[in-house]
C-alpha cells in the first residue's frame, strides 16, 4: 500500500511506516475529535502519503490539520465541530490517552520529515 519512491527519505518512510501502522487508529481519533469531517481529512492524510511519490503540498496540508486536530488545537473555537464533540468526551476515557500517544508520534514523524524535505530544498537551491 505504501510504496516508496525512489529518492525516498528514511524520515519519509518512518512518517508512511507510522500512518499505515496507525491508520485505524487516526481513523478512529479524527472521526471521534472530528465528525465525518475529522474522519474525511484523516482519509486524506492517509491516502496522501500513500502514494508512490513525494506527499503533494495537500497532502502535507491534510496531514497538518489531522495534526492540529489530534492535538485539540481548535476545540476552544464554539464556531467549530471540533469544540462540541470534545466538550462530551471525558478525560478519564482510555482513548484519551491513546489520542494524546497518536498524536505525540505524528508530530514526531511529520516534523522530522518535514525538517528533513527543509534541508533538502536548501540544498537543492545552493
Amino acid at each position: 500500500m505504501f510504496d516508496t519512491y525512489p529518492h525516498s527519505s528514511s524520515a519519509l518512510a518512518a512518517l508512511r511506516a507510522f500512518v499505515e501502522q496507525q491508520s485505524d487508529g487516526l481513523l478512529n481519533a479524527a472521526e471521534l475529535l472530528g465528525g465525518p469531517d475529522g474522519l474525511r481529512l484523516a482519509q486524506s492524510a492517509i491516502d496522501g502519503l500513500a502514494r508512490p511519490y513525494p506527499p503533494t503540498e495537500r497532502a502535507l496540508e491534510a496531514c497538518s490539520e489531522l495534526l492540529d486536530l489530534l492535538m485539540l488545537k481548535h476545540v476552544h473555537d464554539a464556531s467549530r465541530g471540533e469544540a462540541e464533540r470534545f466538550a462530551v468526551i471525558d478525560p478519564a476515557w482510555p482513548v484519551v490517552e491513546e489520542i494524546c500517544l497518536l498524536a505525540d508520534s505524528l508530530q514526531d514523524v511529520l516534523e522530522a520529515y518535514l525538517n528533513e524535505a527543509g534541508q533538502q530544498s536548501a540544498q537543492v537551491a545552493a
